[in-house]
């Protein structure tokens, strides 16, 4: 054997070494990252009533609020200002769970403990972006005309749609969110 071939051969089987290196960190680059591997547990024990609380979840803010008895009142005397769901005197979940990013661009929600809006004759409690001005009950309702022109009509917040019941009070939101349906389960 010459030395050209010797050379020809160690620059290939170099070549092939670092095509494979390179193929093994492409293929482990399309797994899932660590961020959606953990499911997150919520233990809505801990939560107190009327509370919301921010978790992160998939690189992605989450609330979760509980509801209280004041605030079921409220959530019932708001309904012609919001998109729906409505609700009634036994039909309001214990807690909601919901991304708290705006529906219209993506913005981080802040809480509004109290905003007296013109058209409620009683205080809006909940979220508004501040970046575009929409307002948002702590179940996710988009409240009209709040912040917002008339013709301001945005999406209800996005709920967490996939989650089990790990025991009587804790939540555990799967470790690949999926496209469902939103789960609700009484079980308080």
């Amino acid at each position: 054997m010459n030395k050209r071939k010797v050379l020809a051969w160690c620059v290939g089987g170099l070549v092939c070494i670092g095509l494979l290196f390179s193929l093994y960190s492409f293929v482990e680059s399309l797994g899932p990252s660590a961020v959606t591997e953990e499911p997150l547990e919520i233990n809505l024990g801990e939560i107190p009533r009327g509370t919301l609380r921010v978790f992160d979840y998939a690189g992605r803010p989450v609330a979760v609020y509980r509801s209280s008895e004041q605030y079921v009142k409220e959530l019932i005397a708001n309904n012609k200002l919001t998109n729906g769901p409505f609700y009634k005197e036994g039909t309001v979940p214990p807690f909601f769970i919901y991304y708290l990013q705006s529906t219209y661009r993506g913005c981080y929600l802040y809480e509004s403990k109290e905003y007296v809006g013109f058209k409620s004759n009683v205080p809006l409690q909940g979220l508004f972006d501040p970046c575009h001005m929409g307002f948002w009950d702590y179940s996710g309702r988009f409240i009209r005309e709040v912040n917002s022109s008339k013709e301001a009509n945005l999406e209800n917040l996005e709920s967490i749609k996939d989650y089990y019941w790990k025991d009587d009070n804790t939540l555990r939101l799967r470790s690949k969110p999926r496209n469902d349906h939103w789960i609700y389960t009484q079980r308080w």
